[in-house]
């Protein structure tokens, strides 16, 4: 790609919404919208993590699995059971011993093969915070919460120190490159050295 038409390309992602680009990330809309409103429906909190928040504020990377962090009790989980229905695979029981272990269960769109992970909402400080400033964009219609992009690049940089991978960094030079000047380094920086990642984004950034 020439340096005009880079220059061209980021201008364009620039410019674009964040709805859009979210739609561009997925391919199967259906299953995702499903969820999504039944999570809105049952009012159930919820982030979009990973690859997908990653394409809203990035460059487009389209993946078969959606991550979202939520805020799930016992209680959420027959109502939820039921509204997935016959489309989904989802297991109470998996579900409930993932709110008591703090950890993940997938819901496996029949039909398509989409798999939504259900990342339980953590009661540490960071996961709180990264919460609370999740960002909701209109999605077809429908309320769709992400993480915003500050969060998502420490994320990124969380699982690349447990599990190093370039795909992980590759995300984070997008949200870098596209996000130019719209950032809260303080922020970064701040969370970073909190979280051991300020030697990673240190790097990244230079």
């Amino acid at each position: 790609m020439t340096p005009e038409a880079r220059e061209k390309y980021l201008e364009i992602i620039r410019g674009m919404p964040p709805g859009k680009k979210l739609r561009m990330a997925i391919e199967h809309d259906e299953a995702i919208l499903r969820v999504l409103s039944i999570l809105q429906e049952f009012e159930i909190s919820y982030m979009i993590v990973g690859s997908y928040a990653a394409s809203v504020y990035g460059f487009t990377r389209r993946t078969h699995d959606l991550d979202v962090v939520v805020a799930l009790t016992p209680e959420h989980v027959p109502r939820l059971a039921d509204a997935l229905g016959e489309e989904f695979y989802f297991d109470k029981q998996s579900a409930l011993e993932a709110i008591e272990r703090d950890d993940m269960v997938n819901a496996i769109h029949l039909d398509s093969g989409v798999k939504i992970d259900f990342w339980i909402l953590h009661d540490d400080e960071y996961s709180q915070v990264q919460f609370s400033r999740r960002e909701c964009l209109d999605f077809e219609g429908v309320p769709a919460c992400v993480a915003t992009a500050e969060d998502t690049i420490l994320s990124k940089l969380l699982w690349y120190r447990i599990s190093p991978s370039e795909r992980q960094l590759d995300d984070v030079r997008g949200i870098l490159t596209v996000q130019e000047g719209r950032l809260d380094w303080e922020y970064l920086h701040n969370w970073a050295a909190k979280l051991g990642v300020e030697d990673l984004l240190r790097d990244i950034a230079t």
